[in-house]
């Protein structure tokens, strides 16, 4: 691929629910069991709330949907993945400190970035 220009930046806080764990209520009751699925659930629940930042960057060039990285952003932004929808836009999820370095990197006017495949 070929690398494109940013032209936009919008950022919106992820509203968080109450994720309530029923385990002690149970063992209270002498309910037991094991539960399968608990570092999934915990794991999912940590992401939510650190990646907090729900980032959008309006791509100037032709990029085919999907999932990609976008190489040349700055730190946590580059790590994580983008999805990318057929009208240009690339979303994403950082954490707090992440969409302050994605801020600063593009405050210091660097705007290209080389879509790849994520891994």
């Amino acid at each position: 691929m070929e690398p494109v220009q940013i032209t936009h930046l919008n950022a919106k806080r992820r509203r968080l629910w109450p994720t309530p764990d029923f385990g002690a209520f149970f063992m209270f009751f002498g309910i037991s069991g094991t539960d399968w699925n608990r570092e999934e659930r915990l794991q999912q629940r940590f992401e939510r709330e650190y990646y907090r930042q729900i980032v959008t960057l309006r791509l100037s060039g032709k990029v085919r949907p999907g999932r990609y990285a976008l190489h040349g952003l700055p730190g946590e932004a580059k790590q994580r993945g983008w999805t990318v929808t057929a009208d240009g836009r690339a979303t994403s999820t950082l954490s707090d400190e992440g969409l302050g370095e994605l801020r600063a990197w593009l405050a210091r006017g660097e705007r290209e970035v080389l879509p790849g495949p994520l891994g």
